[in-house]
Formats: structure tokens, sequence, C-alpha cells
């Protein structure tokens, strides 16, 4: 008899239990990212506000077990806000997630008129920079003073001009 060991990796759309689920469950640099501006450290909350947003918000399963929330978020008709945050699991779906950026959320928004998608991300979430770097995001600028712990947030950006292919 065999068993097949290989986990099964899905990207679909999220929905407020699978937001909740990874948001109860994130990795620790995620949730210090994330609840900067929230102390309350609610992932009901998140999951609410998120929902709230019609648009757009995908999940990554390992075997039907959220993994890794992804959110772009529309702020103007070209002017589009994009996230991510994950279990520690992240390792396992990171591959999938990356070609999902490039090969559906990039064209999508694009195909809605998006000029340029940007996140800022928490200087000490050095895991985030690396990975944002392979998707070509462009690093602005640092932000100071943000949130009331007084953190620095790194800007990064997409744009048409610029976004690598």
């Amino acid at each position: 008899m065999s068993v097949n060991t290989k986990s099964s990796i899905e990207i679909r759309d999220a929905g407020y239990a699978d937001i909740v689920y990874v948001a109860r469950h994130m990795r620790s640099p995620d949730r210090t990212e994330l609840y900067a501006f929230d102390e309350t450290e609610n992932p009901e909350k998140l999951a609410r506000e998120l929902t709230f947003y019609e648009r757009f918000h995908w999940c990554a399963y390992i075997d039907w077990q959220p993994v890794t929330i992804i959110s772009a978020i529309e702020q103007a008709p070209t002017l589009w806000r994009v996230g991510m945050f994950s279990t520690d699991e992240w390792p396992q779906v990171a591959l999938s997630c990356t070609r999902f950026f490039r090969r559906t959320m990039y064209p999508t928004l694009y195909d809605l008129g998006c000029n340029r998608a940007e996140c800022r991300s928490i200087v000490s979430h050095t895991d985030a920079h690396e990975w944002l770097d392979s998707l070509g995001a462009v690093r602005e600028c640092t932000i100071h003073d943000v949130g009331p712990r007084r953190e620095s947030y790194i800007q990064f950006s997409w744009t048409r001009e610029k976004t690598k292919k």
C-alpha cells in the first residue's frame, strides 16, 4: 500500500472564516506588522475590516487548511493597496503565492486599470522585504513614526512603468 505524503496547495477566494483562521495563527512578524496600529490584536476585527472591502482576498491552503491571506484593496481607480499575512507554514506555500502574484494578481489589477500597487512593511520584517523584492517591488522610502508605538515602515510599490514582468 502506498501513501501519498505530498500536500496539495490551492489558492482561491478567501472568506471571513479563512481570514479569521489565519489571523488567529499568524506568524509573529506578521502579527507585529499588522497590529502596530491596533493593539487589540483581534482576529475577528481584522477579518471584518478586510471583508468590508468586497474584493480581492485570496487564501492559500495546504490540504484545505488556510495558511496565507493575500489582499488587494482599491484605494482609487488606479491605486491599490496589497498585503499578505501567513501562518508558520508560509515556506510551504511561498512559491505558489509568488506564482499567484505574478500570473494572477498583477494581471487582474492591471486589467482593472491599476497603475500603482503599494504596501508598507515594518522595518523589522526582513523576510517580507526579501519576498517583496523577489516580486519586483520597488523600495521607495522609509516612513518613520507610524502608529502609536512610532514604528518605521518601508514603502514598497509596483507601477506599470517599473514592474518587472
